[in-house]
């Protein structure tokens, strides 16, 4: 993104910051609206919307009728004595207004505008043809946004009886969290071979210790948001966030790693660029500076980032003990060599390209004499009853896995595949 790119962003971000706080102050009994998202496997969604008032508010009187919230279906609207959520409603400052949020198996990423059309249309220019090319970028124009904006459509009333009553003032969210995405810290490494930066996400067990020795989890994204901001490679799919989610931790204590790509790192016709031996670069400086194992260091990525996975692999056959390869492919004759990894691929069956040379590339190692378990799942069930398909396929013991997802496409592999328990238990009993 460009210097003037990112000045008009901040502008426009304070502009709204402003116009929200001119709205509270209208509004007259709000002191603030925070919007709290979480990351779902189709990205950044916010679950929860917390107005902090001048004065406890009766909780008896809220409903989910109390509110509206544009664009998202209100569930649950309760007081609390703290900002957050909570079991059961008690008299108190904060409002808490429950959101749907949910994965959308259909969801495709932000319809085009003209600009970014035109935009378009230049980068193609500048590559030489339509169609994406290791090393140029995107534009990063997919958006996961994390605010909110609150209507009370219905009077409510405070502890002392006074009533505040229903206005048809919109009042935006005055600050935002996303739930473990901000738990990442954002750096910057300097390629050693161009000089370029290489911003990346990199997350630490909440009581690291440099006495223990911790597994590696570098996720790397897809196409959809290179060039974009660094914080796009957690917002746009749980692929990095669901590793240092809680209850992953408790399984699997982990640092994770997610970079954010300036550039297009690999292309459709198998070329790829410097970015990726930056990234092995990267990897290596961070063993020198945090307490990693060298025999638990693991890749995944989706669509650009599977395909980057497996060029690292091949180039550094002995750096990874493992790899989840989601929605990806690659040239089925050159992937011989990864039959001595222990790979598990994901792909949805309406996944044409990526399921089609994925599984030639099944059909090679098998005539290599390697065992591969393979299996099909339906993508509609729940991470629950998935992670025991998985766990199944896992009790093959075999190193090479391939799932096929019942229908789909290519987004939705991604929207399934990085919330199934049994799969990263997979991962995480893989050594060097």
């Amino acid at each position: 993104m460009s210097k003037r790119g990112i000045v008009t962003l901040v502008l426009a971000w304070l502009f709204c910051l402003a116009q929200a706080a001119d709205n509270l102050e209208q509004s007259g009994h709000v002191r603030s609206v925070t919007a709290i998202s979480r990351v779902l496997g189709d990205g950044r969604k916010v679950e929860t919307v917390v107005l902090e008032y001048d004065a406890p508010i009766r909780t008896r009187y809220l409903s989910c009728r109390t509110f509206q919230i544009e664009g998202k279906e209100v569930v649950r609207v309760y007081a609390n004595t703290s900002p957050e959520r909570s079991v059961k409603g008690v008299d108190g400052r904060y409002v808490i207004i429950e959101v749907k949020a949910e994965v959308d198996l259909n969801a495709q990423p932000r319809q085009p505008t003209q600009s970014d059309i035109e935009k378009k249309k230049e980068r193609d220019r500048m590559q030489g043809g339509p169609g994406l090319r290791a090393g140029w970028s995107t534009g990063g124009d997919d958006e996961y946004p994390g605010n909110a904006v609150v209507v009370q459509t219905a009077d409510i009333k405070t502890v002392k009886g006074k009533t505040y009553p229903a206005s048809n003032m919109p009042m935006p969210s005055t600050a935002e969290r996303c739930l473990v995405a901000d738990d990442f810290r954002q750096e910057e490494f300097i390629s050693p071979y161009t000089g370029q930066v290489l911003p990346y996400n990199i997350y630490l067990p909440e009581d690291y210790d440099p006495e223990e020795r911790y597994p590696l989890v570098l996720f790397i994204h897809d196409a959809g948001v290179a060039s974009g901001p660094v914080k796009h490679t957690l917002y746009q799919g749980n692929g990095a966030t669901s590793w240092a989610e809680p209850s992953a931790q408790m399984r699997h204590k982990c640092i994770v790693v997610a970079p954010e790509y300036p550039f297009i790192t690999v292309d459709d016709n198998w070329n790829y660029s410097h970015h990726l031996d930056a990234t092995i670069a990267l990897l290596k400086e961070l063993q020198m500076r945090y307490s990693i194992d060298p025999k638990r260091i693991y890749t995944t990525g989706q669509s650009m980032g599977c395909m980057s996975s497996i060029v690292m692999m091949l180039k550094e056959p002995d750096l990874f003990a493992g790899a989840l390869l989601v929605a990806g492919k690659w040239n089925p004759a050159l992937m011989g060599p990864l039959a001595n990894q222990n790979l598990w691929i994901i792909s949805c069956e309406g996944d044409v390209s990526s399921n089609t040379l994925q599984g030639q590339a099944v059909e090679l190692w098998r005539s290599l004499g390697n065992n591969v378990s393979e299996a099909t799942w339906d993508m509609t069930l729940s991470t629950e009853r998935l992670s025991e398909e998985a766990d199944k396929m896992r009790a093959d013991g075999t190193h090479l896995l391939f799932t096929h997802l019942t229908g789909g496409n290519h987004r939705a592999t991604w929207f399934v595949a990085y919330g199934v328990e049994g799969v990263q238990d997979w991962l995480f009993e893989q050594h060097r």
